[in-house]
C-alpha cells in the first residue's frame, strides 16, 4: 500500500479507508486480489457476465425477470420490504426504547440516503438484487470527522469482493470507470442465504435454480413461437415427384410470407400441382403445455417462498374466511421477517458498531405492523386490546394507536392503561363492605340480630 497517495494495489482509497488499511492490508497481487473457485459455477458465469443455460434459453438475473412468475415473486418480496418504516430506536434506562426520529441517520434512511434515490428506493433496489443475486452492497460514505454522509447502493456486478491481510476488501467501480478498494468496515453488504465458495458472497437464486426458471422461459418462448408461426403450427405438406430443391424452396418462401403469423391463421391456401396439405394430431393439451406453465409457475414461487394465491394461482387455495389471510400471515413470519432480521442486523452491525462488550445506545429495525394489518373489525379488536379492554393491562397509549391511523395526538393520550389494584380485604378476611351496602354491621352494638331474644 502507498500510504502517501492512498492507494492500494493501484486502486484509490476513502481517507477512512486508508487510515484503517494502514499497515493492516500488505501488498497483494492482482492474481490474489480476486479468486474465483471453479467449483461455484454460478460465481464463475456471475464473474465472466454469462449465465446458465437450461432448456435452450440462457439464464441470467435480466433474462429470468421477462418470466412473470419470477417478476412478480421479486416485485412482490421487494415492495413488501420497501414498505415497512426503517426506524432508528434509542434503548432506555428502564430497558425499554423510544423512536429515535431526529437522529441523523433515521433521516438519511428515511428521506435521502443519496442524491439519486430515496431511502425506501433503495432498500426496494437491494431487495432485489439479493433476490436475483444473492448479494446487495451499500458504500458508507464519511466526512473526515466520522459523520455518516450518505449511502451509495452499487449493484451487485460493480464489486468485487476478495479476502487479503485477514481482512475483506472490497473493490467498486463507479459509472465512469474509477475504481475504489474500500474496508469492509465501510460496506453494507446485504446477503442472502447461505455462503458461496469464497466465503464472503451469498447463494444466487438464479444461479442455483437456473434449470427451473428456465424451464419457464422455454416453456413461454415455444409458446410465442407457436402462435408466431400460427397456421404453420402442426402442418406438413406432400408434393408431388419431380420438384426440383429450388422449387421446395420456393414454396417454403411463398407459404412462409403467406400464411405465417396468427392474423394469417385462417386464411384458406390454395395449392396446385398435386400437393397435398395435413395436419398433425397434435395440440398444446397434448403436449402437457398449460400443466407445464402452471408446474413451472409454482416451483419458481417455491423458490422464492411465494405462496400460490400472490402469484394468481387459486386452483388449490380458497379466497374466503382466514385461509388467506394466515397464509398471508405465514408469508410474513417465514419470507420476510428473514430477510428483515439480515437486513437490520447488517445495518446495525456498521451503522451502530459494539463498543468492546457494550453495544451502542441506537439501533435500526423494520415495523412489520404495517404488513399485519386485517381488517377494520380486526384492527378494532387489536387496538381494543392494545388499549386495555376488558379491563386488562394495555401494552399502547392512544396517542401510540392514533399515531398508526395518521391521526393527530390529543392531550393526556400518552398514558398506557393499568388496572387498578383490587381493594384490600375486610379484618375478618371476606369481601370489602361497600358503604352503600344496606347489610349489617357487626361492629355496631345497636344493631339488631337474630340472636337477640
Amino acid at each position: 500500500m502507498d500510504r502517501s497517495s492512498s492507494t492500494f494495489n493501484g486502486y484509490r482509497l476513502g481517507a477512512r479507508a486508508a487510515a484503517a488499511a494502514a499497515g493492516i492490508a500488505p501488498p497483494v497481487n492482482a492474481l490474489d486480489s480476486e479468486k474465483v473457485m471453479s467449483g461455484d459455477v454460478p460465481a464463475m458465469l456471475e464473474w465472466f457476465g454469462g449465465g446458465a443455460r437450461a432448456a435452450g434459453v440462457t439464464v441470467t438475473p435480466e433474462t429470468a425477470m421477462r418470466m412473470s412468475t419470477v417478476w412478480r415473486c421479486v416485485t412482490l418480496i421487494s415492495g413488501g420490504i420497501m414498505s415497512l418504516p426503517l426506524r432508528v430506536f434509542r434503548r432506555t434506562d428502564n430497558g425499554g426504547q423510544e423512536r429515535a426520529d431526529d437522529h441523523p441517520l433515521a433521516r438519511l434512511l428515511r428521506d435521502a440516503p443519496n442524491d439519486d434515490m430515496s431511502g425506501p428506493e433503495m432498500v426496494e433496489l437491494a431487495t432485489m438484487a439479493v433476490m436475483l443475486q444473492g448479494n446487495a452492497y451499500v458504500l458508507i460514505r464519511q466526512s473526515r470527522n466520522g459523520t455518516v454522509t450518505g449511502l451509495d447502493f452499487y449493484q451487485p456486478l460493480q464489486v468485487s469482493p476478495f479476502r487479503s491481510g485477514g481482512r475483506t476488501w472490497y473493490r467498486f467501480t463507479n459509472l465512469d470507470g474509477s475504481q475504489e478498494v474500500h474496508d469492509a468496515d465501510y460496506v453494507i453488504h446485504w446477503r442472502g442465504p447461505g455462503r458461496g465458495s469464497d466465503g464472503i458472497r451469498a447463494l444466487s437464486p438464479i444461479g442455483y435454480h437456473a434449470q427451473t426458471i428456465g424451464v419457464g422461459l422455454a416453456t413461454r418462448d415455444y409458446t410465442a413461437t407457436q402462435f408466431e408461426r400460427g397456421l404453420l403450427t402442426n402442418d406438413y405438406f406432400t408434393l408431388p415427384d419431380g420438384i426440383t430443391p429450388a422449387q421446395k424452396e420456393e414454396f417454403r418462401q411463398w407459404l412462409e410470407a403467406r400464411a405465417q403469423g396468427v392474423a394469417n391463421a385462417n386464411k384458406p391456401l390454395i395449392l396446385q400441382g398435386g400437393a397435398e396439405w395435413k395436419r398433425n394430431a397434435y395440440t398444446a393439451r397434448d403436449a402437457q403445455l398449460l400443466e407445464l406453465l402452471q408446474y413451472s409457475s409454482l416451483d419458481v414461487a417455491r423458490i422464492f417462498g411465494v405462496p400460490g394465491f400472490m402469484i394468481g394461482d387459486m386452483e388449490k387455495s380458497t379466497s374466503w374466511g382466514t385461509g388467506i389471510e394466515h397464509q398471508g400471515i405465514g408469508f410474513v413470519r417465514y419470507t420476510l421477517r428473514p430477510h428483515l432480521r439480515r437486513f437490520a442486523a447488517e445495518l446495525n452491525r456498521k451503522l451502530f458498531p459494539p463498543v468492546g462488550n457494550r453495544r451502542s445506545e441506537y439501533f435500526i429495525e423494520f415495523e412489520v405492523d404495517g404488513l399485519m394489518e386485517g381488517d377494520s373489525k380486526s384492527q378494532g379488536e387489536y387496538f381494543r386490546i392494545a388499549l386495555g379492554g376488558n379491563q386488562l393491562p394495555g401494552f399502547m397509549s392512544v396517542n401510540e394507536v392514533r399515531r398508526l391511523k395518521n391521526l393527530p395526538p390529543i392531550p393526556g393520550g400518552d398514558t398506557v392503561y393499568v388496572p387498578p389494584p383490587p381493594a384490600p380485604p375486610d379484618h375478618n378476611g371476606g369481601p370489602p363492605l361497600d358503604d352503600d351496602d344496606p347489610g349489617t354491621d357487626p361492629d355496631d352494638p345497636e344493631e339488631e340480630t337474630d340472636d337477640e331474644p
